[in-house]
């Protein structure tokens, strides 16, 4: 994906800025080799560490990197093949290569209700003096179910163990770059602001995150992109904010102070684009806090039947606070020549 030729103040100045992470490899485009024994040792020291580290309400970058080594979430297959020019001295000829897909845990993304409760134990310096509480209004959560949740997007730790996998293949090169943030809400002042984003909330009036059916049950609107949730579920209103999240840190020139978390396509290199709510061709959440799971999109199954209370009650943190691994699809081909011709 190319970068555009300018980006919206609130995208490029406030909000890239606001992070300053470190510049991203650029001498080295298109897939990783499976020689990265720097990787492997980090991956592996991390994945030895996980034993140590503690579960439950808070999760640590050991738990998050233990956690990311799921072969279910990885979904690494062959889907196509590539065709390369290599030329020399002795003339040229044609090459190929397999191309292959699979999804990369690019960012943590967190919703907590207050200023240091994220459960990344370690992210919790982000938040700063930064307040919040579970609603607006003490006295509204309650009566009308309106939550707020704080929010985040960091590069995962997984992302080493994805680079350090020691396949006889190859893997593509990852746009986020391990603990780097691309999303604090302390740092965007669009989260509080909802009166602000009524044009955006009215072209985008029916995007959301709902369950399947034409009886599925609305977990929440994903415009206005804010903090704010009308969800009487914790769990789901967590849930909608993460969306959210995803939605504006995979796209270019929002109203937001972020870091835009897209890779460069070419050379054999497709990362992902934007995140699309309820697509599992476009990422896939896995659950990290308060307990680890499998990967699916949100709202993916329709409610329970009759007689089920409530089936995400074992997803519900007793702190309103939640973690999970954003995974996102990739795909690449080694390179074997000069000029990529064609890809199927």
């Amino acid at each position: 994906m190319t970068r555009g030729a300018s980006e919206s103040v609130c995208s490029q100045r406030a909000g890239e800025r606001a992070f300053l992470p470190p510049p991203r490899r650029r001498d080295a485009p298109g897939p990783l080799p499976f020689a990265a024994s720097a990787a492997r040792t980090l991956a592996a020291a991390w994945l030895a560490l996980g034993g140590l580290a503690h579960a439950g309400e808070t999760v640590t970058s050991a738990d998050i990197l233990a956690a990311s080594a799921d072969l279910d979430c990885l979904d690494y297959r062959p889907v196509g093949g590539c065709a390369w020019l290599r030329c020399g001295i002795d003339g040229c000829s044609m090459r190929t290569s397999v191309k292959y897909r699979h999804y990369v845990p690019d960012a943590v993304v967190t919703a907590y209700p207050a200023a240091g409760l994220t459960p990344w134990i370690e992210m919790r310096a982000l938040d700063g003096a930064d307040g919040g509480t579970y609603a607006k209004g003490a006295g509204s959560r309650a009566s009308t179910g309106l939550r707020f949740k704080l929010a985040q997007a960091i590069g995962s730790p997984g992302i080493a163990w994805i680079e350090g996998l020691d396949l006889a293949t190859t893997v593509c090169e990852p746009a986020a770059t391990p603990l780097v943030p691309y999303y604090a809400s302390a740092l965007d002042p669009m989260w509080r602001t909802p009166e602000l984003q009524a044009a955006s909330t009215l072209r985008h009036v029916l995007r959301s995150v709902r369950e399947p059916g034409p009886l599925g049950s609305l977990w929440g609107a994903l415009y206005p992109r804010t903090g704010f949730v009308q969800q009487h579920h914790d769990y789901k209103a967590g849930a909608v904010a993460a969306q959210r999240v995803a939605d504006i840190v995979t796209r270019r020139n929002q109203l937001h102070v972020y870091r835009p978390l897209l890779g460069d396509s070419g050379d054999g290199q497709w990362p992902p684009g934007a995140v699309v709510e309820g697509h599992a061709d476009t990422h896939k959440w896995q659950p990290l806090a308060p307990r680890v799971g499998s990967c699916s999109v949100f709202a993916a199954f329709a409610s329970p039947p009759a007689g089920v209370v409530d089936s995400l009650g074992a997803n519900v943190s007793s702190s309103g606070a939640y973690a999970w691994n954003l995974w996102r699809p990739y795909a690449c081909c080694a390179r074997r020549g000069q000029w990529l011709v064609s890809h199927w």
